[in-house]
Order: structure tokens, then sequence, then C-alpha cells
């Protein structure tokens, strides 16, 4: 395993958790495109099952092992964590951040950057066009959870994404 950070400091594990209330009153406050805060949203939740499965301050299941982020997250960044990875079971390194709200900046950045919102196109790993809730259940299972452009996610698996899609739809207008 490669750390992609070896000037940070390695820090131990620390299980972090957010209010929900909190997360969603700040990406409000952001000055963000609504579909891109919808997809952020449904992510965030995926990832850090509903903001109470923190790892470090990091909710979005960052990596320190893949390669550096652009030089801006530098600052926000304060260390590398060794956790086994939940989907894979391998020993991975995670980024630690500062607070929670540079974890749904970070997250926002790289579902804008990947195109992984309604009317974006997923360019990663999917390579398609996002024009339905559907498209983006699937681009997201494809590109952020699977890494797998023939994933075809169970019918279970969008219908829980299209659930949270309908609850982002409400709150972020």
């Amino acid at each position: 395993m490669k750390n992609s950070y070896p000037e940070k400091p390695e820090v131990k594990y620390q299980k972090t958790t957010v209010e929900m209330g909190a997360v969603v009153g700040y990406m409000q406050s952001l000055l963000v495109p609504a579909e891109i805060k919808k997809s952020a949203y449904i992510i965030f939740r995926n990832e850090s099952a509903n903001g109470s499965k923190g790892l470090n301050n990091n909710y979005g299941g960052v990596q320190a092992d893949s390669g550096r982020w652009p030089a801006k997250w530098d600052n926000d960044i304060v260390g590398t964590v060794a956790k086994t990875e939940n989907g894979t079971g391998k020993v991975r390194l995670f980024v630690a951040f500062h607070g929670w709200q540079d974890s749904i900046n970070f997250l926002i950045e790289r579902v804008q950057d990947r195109g992984l919102y309604l009317g974006g196109y997923a360019r990663l790993i999917a390579k398609m066009r996002i024009s339905t809730a559907t498209d983006l259940a699937i681009a997201y299972k494809r590109d952020w959870v699977k890494g797998l452009k023939a994933y075809k996610p169970t019918e279970t698996e969008v219908a829980n994404f299209l659930s949270m899609y309908r609850q982002a739809a409400k709150i972020f207008l």
C-alpha cells in the first residue's frame, strides 16, 4: 500500500459523527448547483451511514493510497489513517480531515469534477450521460462504489438510491 501523503502523520483511527441536520444546513449554505448538492448528500449518507460512521472526519471514503489529491486540499488533510475498507476487507489508507465541513467541501468538488450529478457526464469509469435519477444511481454505483463500468446495480440498490434522491430533491431546491 502506497502512502500518497508521506509528509503527513499517520493518526489513530477515530470514529467521528455529525448530525445530518448540521450537514444539510451547511450544504444549503454553499453556493453550488442544487443537483451537485443532491448527489453529494446521497453519497455522504451512503458513505457515512447518515453521518454516524466518519473516519477521522472523512465521510466520503477518501483514500490516501490511490494518489495525491489536488494541492488545494493539502491543508485540510491532517494525516492518514490505516483501516480495513468495508467493501473489500483490505487494509487501506484514508485521509483524515480537520473537520466534517472539509469532507463535504471535498465531496462536492469530487461530485462536480467526476460529473456524478443529474445533467452531468460520469466521465471516470461509467462514461455515461446522466439524464435521469436512475442514470445517476447506475453511474454512482459504477463510478464511486464498484469502480466497474459494466456493473449492473440491483433493483434494490437503484430503489434505495432513488428514495434518497427524492428526499434530497425536497431539501435542495
